[in-house]
């Protein structure tokens, strides 16, 4: 029971550290200088043999695994949900794994060169000393056991630090996501709703539709936002659905023009990229124009990721980015998403105000 509780987490930490760089340039490394010190200890005259080669080349790689990867695996076998051992109970597993892990070293290293006459030599010890497999077991107990178990104490310490620093990470960023998602689909429903109390004055019948199209939008909104990532093609449908919901507010003076590439459908990024810089260009930029004006949205591939584009016509631009709620949502957001590697901009282009979003490498994710 133990073992289907803890294998599973102990192998994917194992293979978590073999797909890290840092753990193998340290293993070759000393692989390398171990290998040196082997043809430098052992004399030249059993250099020759094809054991005493296959010893110096691999037993010095196999060592340095053994330190890097395998040492702290006793450590963080705890049978249950916690990363690390208690103390007590991983030193006793860590002093029987790593004499294990001897036991199987010494064993091979001494089946490489048991067939010739310098056993002694070819093992590194004294010219004309006396070498049984007892003897070299013995030394290197003494000596490698203790070493394994406090270098795998090390080694796992850090390894525990850094996960319990990534989850602690993970948490904060799922709660900020959560924090602007809820922030969010409010702000798009008082807006509406501020929309269609001018449409009541105006146009009962079409404020009456109005309000069942805002239900089905709300309805999108959320199941949109319920997630981290989404498809841009799910971003287009819910911004169509919510330029029907305004356009019958405005009327003929919203026109709406797309520049879309459809093959970016299925391309995964962070929810609402586009509905807030859509619903940002109506209120500061078509709303206050007594004729309206058009507005243009454009997704195009960029190098490996794509460009998201509305411009539109109307007021000129009087807004500052960040400033406003839905703005400032989504630039915390593509921080959250990429860090760095996605840019947000704001600025005027002759008579139209331009708000891009650009990706250049959509897989680079925080």
């Amino acid at each position: 029971m133990l073992m289907t509780m803890r294998f599973g987490p102990l192998q994917l930490h194992f293979r978590s550290r073999l797909r890290k760089r840092v753990p193998w340039i340290i293993v070759v490394v000393f692989a390398a200088l171990f290998t040196g010190l082997q043809f430098l200890i052992v004399p030249a005259a059993v250099h020759g043999h094809p054991g005493v080669v296959a010893n110096a080349l691999i037993m010095p790689l196999l060592i340095s695994f053994c330190y890097g990867f395998l040492t702290p695996l006793p450590w963080r076998w705890t049978g249950d949900d916690r990363l690390r051992a208690p103390f007590w109970r991983g030193l006793a597993q860590a002093l029987i794994f790593n004499a294990l892990l001897i036991l199987l070293l010494v064993t091979l290293s001494w089946l490489m060169v048991r067939n010739i006459n310098f056993k002694a030599e070819a093992l590194g010890l004294a010219q004309g000393a006396k070498a049984s497999f007892g003897s070299i077991l013995l030394v290197q107990m003494l000596a490698g056991v203790p070493m394994m178990t406090i270098i795998g104490a090390i080694i796992s310490l850090g390894v525990v630090t850094e996960e319990e620093k990534a989850a602690a990470e993970a948490k904060l960023e799922e709660a900020q996501w959560v924090l602007l998602r809820g922030q969010l689909s409010p702000h798009v429903l008082f807006n509406s709703l501020n929309g269609l109390a001018e449409l009541v004055r105006q146009d009962p019948v079409a404020a009456e539709q109005a309000i069942l199209d805002l239900s089905e939008l709300y309805r999108a909104l959320l199941r949109h936002g319920d997630r981290p990532w989404a498809p841009l093609g799910e971003e287009r449908a819910l911004v169509q659905r919510f330029l029907a919901v305004e356009g019958l507010r405005f009327g003929a003076r919203l026109r709406v023009g797309w520049d879309w590439d459809s093959g970016l459908d299925s391309m995964e990024a962070p929810p609402f990229l586009l509905q807030p810089l859509v619903e940002n260009a109506l209120k500061h930029g078509i709303a206050p124009h007594p004729d309206g004006g058009e507005l243009t949205l454009s997704l195009r591939r960029e190098g490996e990721g794509f460009r998201l584009r509305v411009a539109n016509t109307g007021r000129g631009l009087g807004l500052v980015p960040g400033s406003g709620v839905g703005v400032g949502n989504l630039e915390a957001r593509l921080r959250l998403a990429y860090g760095t590697g996605a840019t947000f901009h704001l600025r005027s282009e002759g008579p139209a105000t331009v708000a891009e979003v650009r990706v250049p490498h959509p897989g680079v994710r925080r």
